[in-house]
C-alpha cells in the first residue's frame, strides 16, 4: 500500500483541469513541434563546480542583488516588495503581507550590523507603505475591524479583492516580528531622531490615532483580538489553527509586550503597561495550542489541526495555481454550498484538507526560523523559553527536527533526483519540497517539484541546532545547558545521521561535552546542514537565479504545454523572451527563495564558529 502511494506521488497525478463544455472538449496538450518553439539547449552552469564555500560567498552577492531588485522595481509604489517579476504563468506581481515581512526582515538585520543609509530608506519606505495598506478597505474590513488579516496587495498598495484564501493571520504576526525587531534596536540607539521615529510611526503613532497609528500598534491590536480566528496557512491552501501561524502570532505577542514596555515609550504610550498585559495574556492563551501539534505515535509535528473556516468567513479555497487551473478548488467549493442549499447529496472532489493525509510540511521547520529562533523550539539543550522570558521550559527543537527527519524519509522516495541520496550508509541531504502530497507545480495542479527556500530552511534549521548544541562546552556551570538524549530526539539523529548510532548515548542518557561523539554530533549536524546548500548550489540556476520551484528529475527542461502556446515565466530568456530549457520551476527569481539563502548562510556563518569553539573546548574537557 505504501509503495503504490509512493509510486503515485512520484509519477503524479493526471492533471487537474477545468470544466469541460459539451460544446467545446477540452483541450489536450499538444505534443506537435507547433506548439511551442523549440527550447534553447541550457549552457552548463559554472555555479555548481565551486567549492562549497566558494558558491555560497559567490550567491550570498547574487541573492542580496535580486532580492533588492524586487524591492520597489520600477512600476511598483515605494515600499513595495514583490514575490516575483513574474506577471504571467505565474502571476506574482503582488506584494504579499507575510512575503515582504519576511524579505524585509533580511534587511533589517543587515541594518543592524552595518547602518546603512539606503538600507533604512527602504525600511522607512516599507513602513509607509505598511501603514498604507493597513488603511485599504478589503474585502475582510477595514483597519478596525478584520481588513488587517487581508493576503495579499497589488504594486500600488490596493488590496487584491478577487478569491484567495483569506484571512491569514501570520501577515501582520510576521510584520510585527521584523518591524519589532527594528523597534528595539532604534530604541537602544541612543538615536533621539531614531527614538522619535519609533513613536511616531511604529507604536504607538500620533496622539489623534486613525491613519495616525502606528503601524507596530496596529498589527497587535489586531493579533490580539483575532488570533482565535481559524484562517488560511502560509501556502494559501488549507483553513484551520496552523502551527506556523499560532507560533508566529505568540511571538509577535510577546515582542510586542516587550517593546511596549521599553521605558523610552513610557510618555508617549501612557496605556503600555495595560497593553503589554494584554498581549502577554493572549500569547499565554496560545501557548497550549502549540502543544496539541505533537503526534506522539508518528513522532511529527502536525502542520494543520481542527480543519475548517468560522461561519461566514469570507476566505475561499483558492490555491495558488494560475492559468486554467485558477480557481479550482473555489468551484468545488461553491459547488458543495450550492449542493448543500439545493438538498442534493451529491458527490463533491472539494477537500478542505488539500490532500494533506500525511499532515508533514517543511512549514513546520520554516515556522521556527521566522518565529521561534528565540524560543526553546530552536533548542535541543534544556533551557528556559527566551521569548517568554520566564525559566519555565517549554517545548524543544526535538520534535521539530523529527518532524524534518520524517520530511526527509518522505521526500526521498518522492523526487526522481534524490535517488540514491539516501541508500546504504550514506543518508546525505535532500531536495525538498513542501509537502509530499504537494501538486502546485508552480504554475497549476499537476505534480509539485522541489523548493529553494525548504531546502535553504532546512540547513538553515541545522545550523541553529549547531550553535545550541555547541554551547554545552561552555565552562561556566552556572550557565552551561544539558541535553538529554530522549527516545525522539536518539531515533531523529539516528535517522538523520546514522554512523551516530551506534557512538551516541542510549536513549534516556545525557550528552556532556565531554563525550567522545560530542564533537562527532557538531560535525554531522554542520555537514548535513551543508548537504542542503549543496543541493541548491547543484541545481541552482544560470547566474545563479533562483526560481520558486526546481524541476524534480534535475534535468532542465523547457515550458509545459500551456493554453495558446505561452510560456512559463522561468522557461523565457529573461533578455530575449526566447524559449529557453531552465531547471528553476514557477516565479522567476522568487524573492522569499533569495532572503531564505541568505539567511541560512548567514547562519552558516555564526555555525561554524560555534562549531570551531564547542569542537575545541569538548576535546579539552575530555
Amino acid at each position: 500500500m505504501l509503495s503504490r502511494f509512493l509510486n503515485f506521488i512520484q509519477r503524479g497525478p493526471p492533471p487537474v483541469r477545468g470544466p469541460v463544455k459539451s460544446a467545446t472538449p477540452a483541450k489536450e496538450p499538444s505534443t506537435a513541434p507547433s506548439s511551442l518553439p523549440e527550447p534553447g539547449k541550457a549552457p552548463h552552469n559554472p555555479l555548481v563546480d565551486l567549492a562549497l564555500e566558494d558558491f555560497l560567498a559567490k550567491q550570498a552577492g547574487t541573492a542580496w542583488q535580486r532580492l533588492l531588485d524586487n524591492v520597489h522595481p520600477e512600476g511598483s509604489s515605494p515600499g513595495c516588495v514583490v514575490a516575483s517579476p513574474s506577471k504571467a504563468l505565474p502571476d506574482y506581481w503582488y506584494e504579499w503581507t507575510r512575503d515582504s515581512a519576511v524579505v524585509e526582515r533580511a534587511i533589517v538585520h543587515r541594518f543592524m550590523r552595518e547602518g546603512g543609509a539606503q538600507d533604512w530608506k527602504r525600511l522607512e519606505e516599507y513602513v509607509e507603505a505598511s501603514r498604507i495598506m493597513q488603511h485599504k478597505e478589503t474585502v475582510l474590513g477595514g483597519f478596525e475591524n478584520g481588513g488587517l488579516g487581508e493576503v495579499k496587495y497589488h504594486v500600488n498598495h490596493e488590496p487584491f479583492t478577487g478569491d484567495w484564501g483569506r484571512p491569514q493571520a501570520d501577515g501582520p504576526g510576521s510584520r510585527i516580528i521584523t518591524l519589532g525587531t527594528l523597534a528595539l534596536h532604534l530604541l537602544s540607539s541612543g538615536d533621539e531622531s531614531k527614538i522619535d521615529y519609533v513613536k511616531r510611526s511604529l507604536y504607538p503613532g500620533a496622539p489623534e490615532g486613525g491613519e495616525k497609528t502606528g503601524v507596530l500598534k496596529g498589527d497587535l491590536e489586531y493579533v490580539a483580538t483575532h488570533w482565535r480566528m481559524k484562517g488560511f496557512d502560509l501556502w494559501e491552501e488549507v483553513s484551520g489553527r496552523h502551527f506556523y501561524t499560532l507560533l508566529t502570532l505568540r511571538t509577535a505577542l510577546f515582542l510586542g509586550a516587550r517593546l511596549v514596555s521599553h521605558p523610552a515609550l513610557a510618555a508617549a504610550a501612557p496605556d503600555s503597561t495595560t497593553a503589554s498585559a494584554r498581549y502577554i495574556a493572549a500569547a499565554d492563551l496560545i501557548t497550549p495550542y502549540l502543544t496539541r501539534f505533537w503526534d506522539d505515535e508518528r513522532a511529527i509535528m502536525r502542520v494543520t489541526i481542527e480543519h475548517g473556516k468560522e461561519d461566514g468567513a469570507v476566505g475561499t479555497y483558492a490555491g495558488t495555481a494560475d492559468g486554467e487551473h485558477v480557481g479550482t478548488q473555489v468551484k468545488r467549493e461553491k459547488e458543495k454550498e450550492e449542493q448543500a442549499t439545493s438538498g442534493d447529496a451529491g458527490e463533491s472532489d472539494y477537500d478542505e484538507r488539500h490532500g494533506k493525509s500525511s499532515e508533514l510540511d517543511v512549514a513546520v521547520v520554516l515556522a521556527v526560523l521566522h518565529a521561534g529562533r528565540e524560543s526553546s523550539w530552536a533548542r535541543l539543550t534544556t533551557s528556559h523559553d527566551a521569548v517568554r522570558d520566564s525559566d519555565r521550559p517549554f517545548e524543544t527543537a526535538e520534535k521539530v527536527l523529527s518532524t524534518l527527519a520524517h520530511l526527509v524519509e518522505a521526500m526521498a522516495d518522492i523526487y526522481p533526483l534524490n535517488e540514491g541520496r539516501r541508500a546504504g550508509g550514506k543518508k546525505s541531504a535532500v531536495a525538498l519540497g513542501r509537502y509530499p502530497e504537494d501538486k502546485y507545480d508552480g504554475v497549476g495542479m499537476t505534480i509539485a517539484h522541489p523548493w529553494y527556500l525548504a531546502c535553504a530552511g532546512a540547513a538553515e534549521f541545522l545550523y541553529v541546532l549547531v550553535e545550541d548544541v555547541a554551547s554545552l562546552a561552555e565552562t561556566n556551570a552556572q550557565t552551561r545547558s544539558t541535553l538529554v538524549v530522549t527516545p525522539i530526539l536518539h531515533s531523529a539523529l539516528t535517522s538523520l545521521l546514522p554512523a551516530l548510532a551506534s557512538p551516541l548515548p542510549s536513549p534516556g542518557s545525557v550528552l556532556h561535552a565531554s563525550d567522545p561523539v560530542y564533537p562527532e554530533l557538531l560535525h554531522a549536524l554542520f555537514e548535513l546542514a551543508d548537504g542542503f546548500l549543496g543541493v541548491i548550489q547543484e541545481y541552482v540556476g544560470v547566474d545563479g537565479a533562483l526560481s520558486e520551484q526546481f524541476e524534480r528529475t534535475g534535468a532542465p527542461r523547457g515550458s509545459e504545454w500551456h493554453e495558446g502556446g505561452v510560456l512559463e515565466d522561468s522557461k523565457k530568456d529573461p533578455r530575449t523572451g526566447a524559449h529557453v530549457e531552465a531547471i528553476g520551476r514557477g516565479a522567476r527569481h522568487l524573492t522569499w527563495s533569495y532572503a531564505a539563502f541568505i539567511s541560512a548562510v548567514e547562519e552558516r556563518a555564526k555555525a561554524k564558529t560555534a562549531l570551531e569553539q564547542g569542537a575545541v573546548k569538548g576535546k579539552q574537557r575530555v
